[in-house]
């Protein structure tokens, strides 16, 4: 039923939304905006003794359409050209990109050998497409969309419905949802949120939130069913302590199947980030996983291409992390990131530089260097390091 839905979607959106975007063109040119951007990246992998590298050309375009004052509408898809060897070397990563998480497949991929160890991948997704109907207090959004619960900065409990990864370095607007999400605005600074979602396995997610602020804190509670899984309860909160911010979310869990007898997991993350008067900013995070103990990886790709799923934001069960950022000129900033992992004796380095060539035109160079240690079948440890590096220029339009 899923398949013959997604085929009916799809033949939709070619027969129905992309006219509709040539009509907007003609007659509507003050009730929408269009904008996105064109990148290309250059990427580098040295696992243990391997080289690997892939080049990746990537455009974005999000439209939205303001028909009146009661209702919007968004429309946003990503499609990459990817070539090189990890598509053939990474074991998933082909696979991964051809997946949809979604309860529609909005995923158009294909893929082919360009020579012996070299293949290419033709990737393009919809990862929103919803319309926003407004009345008074009440905001009610239905299709793909962005839900976004968490109060931290690199690890998020309380994001339950689209999680994402810190090391993902080309896709800041992270994935969306299939989900109906109702708000209710019962004061300026206050509002209550229910949320419905259907992922690609047919599991639905459903959940509660309350959001308010006192005392200059934005807090949060949170309540609901995981996956049809696990029952769901959370709290979260920011705000500055003097001259610094402070957040924190908690998350426990709990399987519904076997509520008596079992315990239950609790994700806890909580930090701090403060801004100089020179600009140099620091920020500090740690991340406490119980579902971390259940965990067994013998490498970091095994983490790093895996699909991203609240539960394993971590692979240790305490992860601490900082970063420093400054921007040495108006056109130049740079900042370095770390990670300690206690339980694998490691930790991740992450040096970052950007300029700004021009208005709208910067250059990017990432590092990510992994190092821990990982126990092997036979018992006996293992030390890995990975270095990846990424070199992007990116245009915004």
């Amino acid at each position: 039923m899923k398949e013959k839905t997604s085929v009916v979607l799809k033949k939709l959106l070619s027969l129905i939304l992309l006219p509709l975007l040539g009509t907007l063109t003609l007659h509507a040119q003050d009730k929408w905006t269009m904008d996105g951007y064109l990148s290309d990246m250059q990427a580098f992998y040295k696992i243990d003794d391997s080289w690997l590298w892939e080049n990746t050309l990537q455009d974005r375009f999000s439209f939205m359409y303001y028909p009146n004052d009661w209702l919007t509408g968004n429309l946003q898809f990503r499609s990459r050209v990817i070539i090189g060897n990890t598509l053939e070397q990474i074991p998933g990563y082909s696979e991964a990109l051809g997946k949809d998480p979604g309860w529609f497949d909005m995923t158009f991929f294909s893929s082919g050998k360009l020579g012996d160890n070299t293949r290419y991948a033709l990737a393009s997704v919809i990862d929103r497409l919803w319309l926003q109907f407004t009345f008074d207090k009440l905001e009610i959004i239905a299709g793909r969309q962005r839900i976004n619960w968490g109060q931290t900065l690199v690890w998020n409990p309380n994001d339950i419905f689209n999680s994402y990864s810190y090391f993902d370095v080309d896709y800041p607007e992270r994935p969306g949802s299939d989900a109906i999400r109702l708000q209710y605005y019962t004061g300026d600074a206050s509002a209550i949120e229910l949320v419905t979602k259907i992922d690609s396995s047919n599991r639905v997610t459903a959940a509660a939130l309350y959001r308010f602020n006192t005392h200059g804190f934005d807090i949060q509670f949170l309540g609901g069913i995981y996956q049809q899984e696990d029952l769901v309860l959370g709290t979260g909160w920011s705000g500055n302590l003097g001259q610094s911010s402070f957040r924190g979310e908690f998350s426990y869990f709990r399987d519904l199947e076997h509520f008596a007898d079992t315990t239950g997991y609790l994700l806890a993350s909580t930090g701090f980030d403060y801004i100089f008067s020179n600009s140099l900013s620091i920020q500090l995070e740690a991340l406490y996983s119980a579902f971390a103990k259940e965990m067994d990886p013998n490498s970091f790709l095994q983490i790093y291409s895996g699909n991203m799923d609240v539960k394993n934001l971590a692979f240790t069960e305490w992860s601490f992390f900082a970063n420093i950022s400054y921007p040495f000129t108006p056109l130049f900033t740079g900042s370095f990131a770390t990670i300690w992992y206690p339980e694998l004796k490691g930790a991740y380095l992450g040096p970052s530089f950007e300029v700004s060539i021009k208005d709208n035109l910067a250059l990017s160079l990432i590092l990510q260097y992994f190092t821990a240690e990982y126990e092997m079948s036979n018992g006996s440890t293992s030390r890995q390091n990975n270095t990846f590096a990424f070199l992007r220029l990116k245009w915004n339009f």
